[in-house]
C-alpha cells in the first residue's frame, strides 16, 4: 500500500522513509526507487503487511503516535 505523508513536513520519500525507521520503529520503502521517472513517487511511502498480525498491530499503534 502506499500512502501519502505531506501532512508530516516531509516532500522526499526517502527522508520520509527514513524518519520512519529511525524515530519511529515502523519501516516503509520509498517508491521512487521502483520508478524509472524518481518523481512519480515521491510523495508516497510503501508498506507492505508481510508480518505477524502482532507485528502490524505495533506498527499501527506507532504510526497513531504521530
Amino acid at each position: 500500500m502506499c500512502a501519502g505523508f505531506s501532512k508530516f513536513g516531509f516532500d522526499d520519500d526517502v527522508a520520509f522513509c527514513r524518519h520512519l525507521t529511525q524515530n519511529v520503529g515502523v519501516a516503509a520503502l520509498p517508491p521512487t526507487s521502483f520508478y524509472g521517472k524518481s518523481d512519480e513517487g515521491r510523495r508516497y511511502a510503501r508498506f507492505a503487511f508481510c508480518k505477524k498480525d502482532e507485528t502490524l498491530a505495533e506498527a499501527v499503534a506507532r504510526l497513531e503516535k504521530m
